[in-house]
């Protein structure tokens, strides 16, 4: 196999947090007014953007041409903000939900498309206190693209289990490792993107789903894997946002060798795997539930197979594409961090009252914290 190593970008969403409760709080427009105040965040490599909700805010980076780029971004950025925060008296938490009781408040951020979800989707707009990280591989063929994204869709159960960061929901453990999928996937256009024949095809379903009113234009598609309009890259959308700087790493590091890998099997005409549907939404659903702890479905093959064996299918996939990028390590890293001490989820369960488990997130949002 020959491979080009493609730039990447990462997007993380973070919870705003009462430095006392642990609570959320709607200080994004203190935030940044203060980042704006000291400069901008030009020197960290990325750009601050609001979210659907002022207790939310978002960092998304500038296109990284190696994974110590994409480090530098991340700490760089978490350091600003976390400074710019407590400057507001409030800390910044990274982990897909936060486990306290949610607000009552209405804390939209006054902006004309936030405005327009929730004046349509009500409750679900309202109770998105949601957290997640997204990945985009450059990907200027969108035929390609397409193509690709129709190879990856295999990997989504295991990436929805390694990823898992949002256990507790409204102030109770929900069972589920990944909690923000369940309430991500309330929303018409969620999961798992369908396989397209084409791009003519992709765009028909475009074409009809804007026809029938289900979508504005091609931006409001929100699937696990979609291929974006403003930039040209191919976007992975399903994981929670991870805790620690490390995690992100090597989860980019992931993605990047899962797009090199089907890329070059589309460029050898290797045959794709049929995949149904409804066996795909349960594999997500069941990662979902379960993470790391629990056997996992297998799409392709459609067999329980113990989640580290999965994870061990795609370390072996991915292998030449690490080789060749030179950047294998993080990714290994990660992946060991996953069988050695489990996701984002299982520490949070290990981590006592619910105020403490924030505490912990709080900490380990720190660039300095390490993988153990």
């Amino acid at each position: 196999m020959s491979f080009q190593v493609p730039t990447v970008g990462v997007e993380e969403e973070y919870q705003l947090v009462d430095p006392r409760s642990g609570a959320l709080i709607p200080n994004c427009k203190e935030v940044m007014r203060t980042i704006r105040r000291n400069g901008g965040s030009e020197d960290a490599h990325s750009e601050i953007q609001h979210e659907l909700h002022l207790n939310q805010i978002e960092m998304a980076s500038d296109v990284c041409s190696s994974l110590e780029e994409v480090r530098d971004a991340l700490t760089q950025t978490r350091r600003m903000l976390i400074d710019a925060a407590r400057s507001n008296e409030t800390e910044l938490a990274s982990a897909g939900t936060n486990p306290l009781p949610i607000p009552t408040d209405d804390a939209l951020t006054p902006k004309d498309r936030y405005q327009a979800m929730t004046d349509r989707y009500q409750q679900i707009a309202r109770d998105l206190f949601i957290f997640g990280c997204h990945v985009h591989v450059a990907m200027e063929d969108r035929e390609l693209g397409i193509q690709v994204m129709n190879r990856c869709r295999r990997w989504l159960p295991i990436l929805q289990a390694i990823t898992a960061n949002s256990p507790y929901w409204d102030g109770v453990d929900t069972g589920y490792a990944s909690y923000r999928r369940e309430l991500w996937a309330q929303w018409p256009m969620a999961g798992p993107p369908a396989h397209f024949d084409s791009l003519a095809d992709y765009q028909s379903c475009v074409d009809d789903l804007v026809a029938c009113g289900a979508i504005k234009d091609e931006s409001f598609l929100y699937w696990d894997i979609r291929l974006p309009t403003r930039v040209p890259t191919i976007e992975f959308r399903a994981a929670d946002v991870m805790t620690r700087v490390e995690e992100t790493v090597g989860y980019v590091g992931m993605i990047r060798a899962i797009v090199m890998l089907a890329v070059s099997e589309e460029e050898q005409g290797k045959p794709i795997v049929p995949i149904r549907p409804s066996v795909l939404s349960y594999a997500i659903w069941h990662a979902a539930r379960y993470g790391m702890n629990e056997q996992l479905v297998d799409p392709e093959s459609r067999e329980m197979v113990p989640a580290s064996e999965l994870l061990d299918r795609l370390m072996t996939a991915i292998d030449p594409a690490l080789k060749a990028t030179g950047e294998a390590r993080p990714v290994e890293a990660f992946a060991n961090q996953l069988i050695k001490s489990g996701t984002g989820a299982d520490r949070q369960r290990r981590g006592g009252e619910l105020s403490s488990v924030v505490a912990n997130v709080v900490a380990e949002t720190v660039p300095s914290a390490i993988l153990a």
